[in-house]
């Protein structure tokens, strides 16, 4: 017998109720789960709907708040499944289409995602999220013009949405509508203050902001938010800084001396701490703002002298700048006098903690503090009462130590056997190379698969990606091949889920590069050092390789390359950063005339070079100061001019070397200008991928590839 018996042996049937009662118990599991799903306990909340459902009750309501559960949790199979089960109970349900709809745009299936939002709108107009997302579909899928119509019809009716304000700033940067873009930005972050996509957005932009009239209040704000920020690279706000600040330079400059009670302009500066801040972030790239700092300096270190302290009202001033020194790597140029001086306040300052507390900011404008010879409790104590002060400390002292400590445990097994190897190595453990404060971090919570950022970098159409690149839950392998200070490795946080091996033949960039990892909390990350030419020697494949700025300083380039494809996996995809010919027509000029005239790869070498630059002395390099940042500190100017070896491409010579190795053109990295401008020229060449017409159009625009050539490559499979 299939049923149960009970009692003496007897036959017993389930009594008529006993349904009944298990729904209403269902009921009450269901009202319990609902009020701890409104209290936020998810956990809690999911045990109890399951529990209603195990006892018979089923609801439109019950399905919708438990696929949400299971959207939180990445549990995006049963999410769907409770999203139908709801229509199954409703097919009227807007709610569950409007789920549906946001399940799809987790998977990237934007079309399908768009249908869903559609069905949910004709059920209810008024379902602000249905427009939502489906302006958020259209974005990804290119039509702009429809995508801002959903966006602005779910403002209409839910003005107060963060998401809607910041959809709203991606449209209008992508229709080039900065100053619109950033006032929505600006609106999602009133309305929700820590937005991190939001910022996000924000960083995306920031550098293409010119300071008007007419966005100074917005312009302003979004400064001051980004100067507390240690997710953005402070470099991006240099536009901004020299915008606000050299029209005050300039007029402080104006005086002679500087430094006197009448200069206003001074005045403004040493008090307004958005400039302050600035100096310890960023390096202005403008040659009138070096001058100013530079006569600044010498003028506080005379006055240390002459007066035996720096003026209180001056002293944060002085901080900035030696924070400004140390990052640009002691750039300016100093007189013999100037040396002098600065070794008598060493000694003043080694006496006792008075003459530390009175000369140690202005000594760090001359000389690293961790290189002077100070004990350790002089300098620890210091007095650091505000951001500025700290930042001297932290920045000349307590990071360098840190940085000594990780050299001592990088260690090369296979040795640098190469001689142009050999050379740059040597270059690079001089200074980490590049320098730098914070860089652009992306949270876990933001970070997308990889396929997503290779795409938008990419002008191809329709490229194949392996699962682990496309796939939300696979876990990519990635190799940095030349990570130097580890700036590409904090970008890499964009990428979900990847696991990163980063090598480099410098110890004090990696160095650099560990730390800054710690700071950051990365731990996805392997350090190795090592020159490229070993990466047989590494046990992995990749699903990408990043190199950029690395290729074109070796002895011979297509080596090298050879070395990094042979570890790339088939379908895969490489970054490769490379030095253009036609745009680098002034550094050409620099290598010759630095070569003619006997300057030195060292540090008082470059820095007379660059004075004289400055000064107007060399007409053929008056736009040497324009071309680059990289101009103004001391290594990038190295790596820029002085450089031991470097190898020069155009975009036919680049086709031979792709070719050479098997890998497929993608598509430049380019401003979305440059597109709009190159396909005016080649209409034909929708996927902007033929060499052939980069080369011509190139030739008539030099400029284009100022920084280098910087394009995605995949490897046949």
């Amino acid at each position: 017998m299939d049923e149960k018996l009970r009692g003496f042996g007897k036959k017993t049937n389930t009594p008529n109720g006993k349904k009944k009662l298990n729904t209403q118990k269902g009921a009450i599991y269901f009202n319990q789960a609902i009020k701890q799903h409104r209290n936020g306990k998810l956990e809690k909340a999911k045990i109890l709907y399951l529990k209603s459902i195990s006892n018979g009750f089923e609801s439109e309501l019950l399905y919708l708040n438990l696929g949400v559960i299971y959207k939180n949790e990445s549990e995006f199979k049963e999410a769907m499944k409770c999203q139908r089960k709801a229509l199954h109970i409703n097919p009227f349900s807007s709610d569950a289409y409007t789920n549906l709809s946001s399940l799809e745009i987790t998977k990237n299936d934007f079309e399908s995602a768009v249908e869903y939002a559609d069905k949910a709108i004709d059920l209810n107009p008024k379902c602000p999220t249905a427009h939502l997302n489906k302006g958020r579909c259209l974005i990804e899928l290119g039509n702009l013009e429809d995508a801002l119509a959903a966006t602005l019809k779910s403002l209409e009716i839910n003005p107060n949405n963060p998401s809607v304000h910041m959809n709203l700033g991606v449209i209008y940067e992508e229709l080039g509508e900065i100053d619109l873009a950033l006032s929505s930005a600006l609106k999602s972050l009133e309305l929700k203050p820590e937005n991190p996509e939001a910022l996000n957005n924000i960083r995306g932009f920031i550098d293409q902001l010119p300071l008007k009239r007419t966005n100074a209040e917005h312009v302003t704000r979004v400064y001051e938010l980004l100067l507390t920020r240690t997710d953005i690279s402070h470099k991006k706000l240099t536009g901004i800084f020299l915008q606000a600040f050299l029209p005050v330079i300039h007029n402080a400059s104006k005086s002679n001396p500087i430094v006197f009670e009448g200069n206003v302009d001074l005045g403004i500066l040493a008090a307004d701490w958005r400039f302050l801040k600035s100096l310890t972030l960023m390096i202005p790239p403008s040659p009138e703002a070096e001058k100013f700092l530079t006569r600044l300096r010498k003028e506080l270190l005379s006055l240390a002298i002459k007066e035996g302290n720096i003026p209180a009202q001056l002293k944060g001033l002085t901080e900035a700048l030696a924070a400004q020194c140390f990052l640009n790597e002691y750039v300016y140029c100093t007189s013999i006098e100037e040396e002098e001086s600065v070794e008598k306040l060493i000694k003043q300052a080694a006496q006792n903690q008075e003459g530390t507390d009175k000369f140690l900011a202005i000594i760090g404008c001359y000389k690293a503090i961790y290189k002077i010879g100070l004990s350790r409790n002089l300098i620890n104590n210091y007095p650091t009462p505000d951001d500025i002060s700290q930042e001297m400390i932290i920045t000349q002292f307590k990071e360098p130590r840190v940085e000594d400590e990780i050299k001592d445990y990088l260690i090369n097994p296979f040795g640098t056997t190469d001689r142009i190897s050999r050379h740059v190595q040597e270059m690079y453990e001089e200074n980490p190379y590049p320098r730098f404060k914070y860089s652009d971090f992306t949270i876990k919570g933001l970070a997308k698969p990889i396929c997503e950022s290779i795409k938008k970098e990419m002008t191809k159409h329709n490229q194949c990606f392996r699962k682990e690149l496309s796939s939300p839950n696979s876990i990519p392998r990635v190799l940095i091949a030349g990570c130097g200070t580890g700036n590409q490795l904090i970008n890499a946080t964009r990428y979900k889920n990847a696991e990163i091996t980063a090598i480099d033949l410098s110890s004090a960039s990696l160095a650099y590069a560990a730390r800054k990892s710690k700071e950051y909390g990365i731990k996805n990350v392997t350090f190795k050092k090592m020159d490229l030419l070993e990466a047989a020697e590494i046990d992995e494949m990749f699903e990408v390789i990043e190199c950029s700025g690395v290729l074109h300083h070796m002895k011979q380039p297509a080596d090298g390359l050879s070395a990094l494809v042979q570890k790339l996996k088939p379908g895969g995809y490489i970054k490769l950063g490379l030095y253009s010919e036609v745009a680098r027509k002034v550094i050409l000029n620099a290598r010759e005339l630095i070569q003619t005239l006997g300057f030195k790869s060292n540090a008082n070498s470059i820095r007379e070079f660059r004075e004289r630059v400055i000064n107007g002395d060399f007409k053929e390099l008056l736009d040497l100061p324009q071309f680059s940042s990289d101009f103004y500190s001391l290594s990038e100017c190295r790596d820029l001019c002085f450089h031991v070896q470097e190898h020069l491409y155009t975009a036919e010579t680049l086709q031979d070397l792709l070719s050479s190795q098997q890998l497929v053109f993608c598509g430049f990295m380019i401003p979305d200008k440059i597109k709009m401008l190159y396909l005016e020229h080649f209409p034909e060449d929708i996927e902007m991928t033929s060499l052939n017409n980069w080369y011509k159009f190139e030739k008539e625009h030099p400029s284009t590839f100022g920084g280098m050539y910087q394009f995605w490559a995949q490897k046949s499979s």
